[in-house]
């Protein structure tokens, strides 16, 4: 899953084997402003055919925040 989510964040930063965890936190990833994160929360949406509610993506503080949402949603 993490893969699918790496390969999310290099199609929307172009940056090529990124560099982070399951605990990196996501405002922390300096490729990421506030448009930067509606890019990879629309990327994901596509890549998992998926809707993402702004109630669930605002509790998103980590890349595992997200990799859980989407194994026990997808």
């Amino acid at each position: 899953m993490i893969k699918r989510v790496e390969k999310v964040f290099t199609e929307v930063t172009g940056v090529e084997n990124p560099d982070f965890t399951l605990k990196t936190k996501l405002d922390k990833l300096p490729e990421f402003s506030s448009f930067g994160i509606i890019q990879l929360i629309c990327g994901l949406e596509d890549e998992f055919d998926i809707e993402l509610p702004n109630s669930v993506v605002k509790k998103f503080k980590t890349v595992g925040d997200v990799v859980k949402y989407l194994e026990e949603n997808t």
